[in-house]
This record gives C-alpha cells, sequence and structure tokens, in this order.
C-alpha cells in the first residue's frame, strides 16, 4: 500500500472530515424505494473534483505506486457517479455535465472486453496476497459500470448501453475458478470484487455496489438475469453479515476468517450507509439493523481506538 494512503487511512480514523479523495464518505442518498431509476443511491458528488490526471478526453487516468497511469474502470465509473449527482442536483439541467458524463460512458461502451462469460472492463495491477495478476476484473466494477451505463440510456435511450450492461452481469453466474465473478463462503454465494481462485476474498462493500448495479438494471429494464442474481445476492448478504462482525467494529472481508482485518472508519462508515440503501431497496429489517449497530460501533471513541490499533497490527503481519 502506497505510504501516503496508509497515513491516511490512519488520520481519518482521527478526523474523517480531513479524509482525501478516496476517502471521502459517501452518504445513502435515498429515502424510500425507488419505482424508477433515477439518481445513484449513494451521494457521489465529492467523486466530481477528481485530483489526479485524466486523458485528452476528459477520461480520468490512475495509477498504482509502481505502474504507468491507465485507465481504471472503478475510478471512471465513481467519477461518472460523481458527474451524474450533479446532474441530477441541476435538475439535468447542465449540458456541461451531461456532455462529461456520456464521455465516461462510452468509454465504457468502446472499451469493454468480450470473454467466454460476458463483457468486462480490465484492471492492470497486480496483487500478489489474492494471487491476483494483471489484467483481472471485479464485481464492483462491473457493478458500478451498469449503474453508468443504465443511467446512460436513461439520458440518451442509446440502446448499446443498454445490451453492455445486460452483458455485463453474466459472469456473476460464473464461478471464479472458470473465469466469472461467483465465490463461495461457507457455502454462501458472493460475487467477488478481488476474484481470487485461493481462496475467497469477500470485500463486503464490493458485494453491495454490486448489488446496486444489479438492482438499477432491474428498474430500467426488469431484466430477468439482474433479478435472479439480486435475489441471490441479498440472500447472501443476510446469511453473511453475522461474519463481518466483531462485536465492536466490521471486517473489512472475510480472506481470512476468523483473523480480524477489520474495516477503516471510511469502509464501515461507507458499508453502514450501504445496507441503509439495501435496506430501502428491500425492506429487509436486518439491513437496517446492521446499519444502525455498526453507525454505532463507529460513533464510540474506545471502539475507534481499538479498531485503528488492530488495524496496524494486521498491517504490519502481511
Amino acid at each position: 500500500m502506497n505510504l501516503l494512503h496508509y497515513i491516511n487511512k490512519v488520520l481519518v480514523f482521527i478526523n474523517p472530515g480531513n479524509a482525501s479523495y478516496w476517502h471521502t464518505i459517501t452518504r445513502c442518498s435515498i429515502e424510500k424505494r425507488p419505482d424508477k431509476l433515477e439518481r445513484y443511491y449513494l451521494n457521489f458528488e465529492s467523486k466530481l473534483y477528481y485530483p489526479e490526471s485524466f486523458d485528452d478526453n476528459g477520461i480520468p487516468l490512475w495509477k498504482t505506486t509502481d505502474e504507468p497511469y491507465f485507465h481504471h474502470p472503478i475510478v471512471i465509473c465513481q467519477y461518472a457517479l460523481g458527474i451524474f449527482e450533479h446532474l441530477y442536483q441541476k435538475n439535468f439541467s447542465d449540458e456541461d455535465l451531461k456532455v462529461k458524463f456520456i464521455k465516461q460512458a462510452d468509454w465504457l461502451k468502446n472499451n469493454y472486453k468480450e470473454i467466454n462469460c460476458g463483457k468486462i472492463w480490465y484492471i492492470y495491477y497486480d496483487i500478489p496476497l489474492y494471487g491476483i495478476r494483471k489484467p483481472w476484473y471485479s464485481a464492483l466494477a462491473q457493478g458500478e459500470a451498469v449503474s453508468v451505463l443504465t443511467r446512460a440510456h436513461l439520458l440518451t435511450g442509446n440502446e448499446e448501453y443498454l445490451r453492455i450492461a445486460e452483458e455485463a452481469i453474466t459472469p456473476f453466474f460464473v464461478n471464479v475458478k472458470e473465469g466469472g465473478l461467483l465465490n463461495y463462503f461457507n457455502a454462501v454465494p458472493i460475487y467477488e470484487e478481488y476474484p481470487s481462485e485461493i481462496r475467497t476474498v469477500g470485500v463486503l462493500n464490493g458485494f453491495m455496489f454490486s448489488l446496486f448495479g444489479l438492482h438499477d438494471l432491474i428498474l430500467l429494464n426488469k431484466s430477468e438475469n439482474a433479478e435472479k442474481l439480486f435475489a441471490i445476492g441479498i440472500d447472501s448478504l443476510k446469511k453473511l453479515l453475522p461474519y463481518y462482525d466483531t462485536g465492536y467494529w466490521a471486517r473489512y472481508f472475510l480472506y481470512d476468517y476468523p483473523k480480524r482485518y477489520v474495516a477503516s472508519f471510511t469502509y464501515i462508515s461507507i458499508m453502514y450507509e450501504q445496507l441503509k440503501v439495501l435496506y430501502h431497496l428491500t425492506d429487509e429489517k436486518i439491513f437496517l439493523e446492521y446499519s444502525q449497530k455498526w453507525k454505532t460501533y463507529s460513533e464510540k471513541r474506545w471502539n475507534k481506538l481499538r479498531a485503528l490499533s488492530e488495524k496496524i497490527l494486521y498491517a504490519n503481519t502481511v
């Protein structure tokens, strides 16, 4: 992990208001179940202010410490959803923002890769801990790409966006060892942000972002595949939530369960906001209960100090 990135994670525990672009907390933006596709479920307005480089067409670029700049689909999608939130707040009257948003959607439309189980967007860096080598793809990226493409269809009526979105969810049906994004934890299916063949990673926020994309496709065109996958995902999440709960904080992933790699302050905050969203989308009270519980965890100073110390100790053992 980049040292400055790690230091910022630590500082956010102490003062969340000083979070960098990558660690801003995005709050639930809905108060009831939507009956049509509209704004994104989290308020991504801060994601409009991307602090790094862009290419000549206005598409954000990203880099790791060891890699040159490249087009990272998650960065592009979150930037696009930030643009869309500002568009929504201006009642879709800002033509410059529309152009910027469609540019991001068009990057997705023009830069997918076709594999045997669907259309995907590659990510170009290695994650040795998980045995992941570039290029690879992610349920988080797929879900957010669907969220962007469905909204591009909403703005333009272009059926190509919808067709690609439909084909972007088919890898969720396919096991990781067969090239897809489906893994299992204690026989419970989960859509993988990090599709490792070593063992299930089970990053919770990435799983929930993938469910948001599936729900967008259901709202837009009542996609049967999206409905099946969303139902499976919701059932899985209800079964898996107890594994993420430590009794004072939340785990980030299940990769080394029962060891505890706890979430950063940013991520526990995002996760309880995501759970609030899923409560509104499904009326499943378990999601509201965990959302409220984790929010309460994060508000207690002793819990924050304990989580921070566990996070530092874990980082020094990996």
